[in-house]
């Protein structure tokens, strides 16, 4: 199946970029274990990611091509910016790292007053179509994976962004709900609003109108009560070896969840 995609190049307007960001990310983690078998494939998909997806604004698409491949999730970003920063440490190609730099410091420039990363965004414009809804593992997993590459590369204002997103879980949101759970290990997924009528085609209309995204009223949020499998693998991955974020790793929370 993998092979299959990465030799059939005329299908590749077909993917995503998540997928373009998974594969070019999982070529590169084979390589750097010693298995090079699709490592060829690595540099032709590195440049289709550049030509393809990434905008002056420094946020990604979410597709090669169509009229709505400009309106792009956070999980895009993230796949994507990571996707650049691995390819270019492997093979030195400073332009991905630039492309993973511009990707993380826009984002960084469109987080939230307490810490949220944003659902939805035009990528051309570089802005926020709509917060909601905030998920849990962007907070503590998806955006500290991201943002681990870009302190490496001196990003301004990565570390801070960090810990901001990541204390959204403790309480620090609109809700004031701790969104982790220790007596079951397990998170809440996301606030997101009580009812949302206007669905995609409002958001996408608001875009096309310039009409800038807002925080909603608290009063108008509700949690959602759900914890996907693979939410959880996403903290183990970004904070498993990291012993330099006390204010994370040693938090209060913590330590009394294991008295």
């Amino acid at each position: 199946m993998i092979r299959h995609l990465l030799e059939g190049r005329e299908n590749w307007t077909r993917l995503r970029g998540q997928d373009i960001g998974l594969l070019l990310t999982g070529i590169v983690a084979q390589a750097m274990e010693g298995r090079t078998e699709f490592i060829h494939h690595a540099a032709p998909l590195a440049n289709y990611l550049s030509e393809s997806f990434a905008t002056e604004t420094g946020l990604f698409c979410d597709s090669a091509t169509g009229y709505l491949r400009r309106f792009a999730t956070f999980t895009t970003q993230v796949y994507l910016a990571i996707a650049c920063y691995s390819y270019g440490e492997y093979a030195g190609d400073l332009e991905m790292i630039h492309l993973g730099n511009a990707c993380a410091l826009r984002l960084i420039e469109l987080q939230g007053p307490q810490g949220e990363w944003p659902w939805l965004f035009d990528a051309e414009r570089g802005e926020v179509i709509d917060f909601y809804e905030v998920r849990s593992a962007h907070q503590y997993g998806m955006a500290p994976a991201l943002l681990e590459f870009a302190e490496r590369h001196n990003v301004d204002g990565a570390s801070e962004a960090l810990i901001r997103g990541f204390i959204w879980n403790f309480g620090e949101n609109q809700l004031r709900r701790s969104m982790l759970i220790p007596s079951l290990q397990m998170s809440y997924g996301a606030q997101t609003r009580q009812s949302d009528m206007r669905g995609r085609i409002w958001r996408l209309g608001g875009a096309h109108l310039g009409r800038k995204a807002r925080l909603t009223s608290p009063a108008k949020l509700t949690i959602r009560k759900e914890c996907r499998s693979h939410e959880l693998g996403w903290i183990l991955w970004s904070f498993g070896e990291r012993r330099d974020l006390p204010q994370i790793t040693h938090n209060l929370f913590f330590s009394s969840a294991l008295r």
